[in-house]
């Protein structure tokens, strides 16, 4: 490390800053998602027993059916708005190893980039002309996910459904 400049150790030290930023997230992430898949299952069964419970007491009053129908429905809401995060999660998943990959080839375009002219081969320039494409490709997915993550969050509110959360 003490063969680096200063600036060096700079981006370094920001670049392993920002990893970690992405790891914890994506930590964060993962463990909303596990919530998520237990909150479903768990109204998945609240829903089958309300179900029975429908069917079977077809004689029972009518405000008692009222009421299970109502709680069944409320049990769908909670159900599409943990859906809806989870879309949500998801995406920012996409986003986050779309991150980690532009990261990657960031660092792989400038050990090229860093190269004198006059010693890269053919092969080095075909293959940072490589790296260049790709990259170029990657921020046009992370843009294209962005737009789809914006068109999204406006049409939810165009139709009342904002997530919460």
């Amino acid at each position: 490390m003490n063969d680096y400049p200063t600036w060096r150790q700079t981006l370094l030290r920001r670049a392993k800053e920002e990893e970690m930023k992405r790891f914890r997230k994506a930590q964060t992430i993962q463990r909303r998602l596990n919530e998520i898949e237990r909150a479903l299952r768990e109204l998945e069964a609240e829903g089958v027993k309300l179900e029975l419970a429908l069917r079977r007491q077809s004689s029972s009053p009518e405000q008692q059916k009222k009421l299970w129908v109502g709680q069944l429905l409320q049990l769908v809401d909670k159900k599409n708005s943990l859906v809806a995060e989870e879309a949500e999660l998801m995406i920012m998943v996409q986003e986050l190893n779309l991150e980690e990959k532009q990261w990657q080839l960031d660092q792989e375009l400038r050990g090229y980039m860093n190269r004198e002219e006059t010693l890269k081969t053919a092969a080095d320039r075909q293959a940072e002309d490589q790296v260049l494409r790709k990259l170029v490709d990657l921020v046009n997915q992370r843009d294209a996910l962005i737009r789809f993550q914006e068109e999204r969050r406006l049409s939810e509110l165009a139709l009342g459904t904002g997530a919460q959360g």
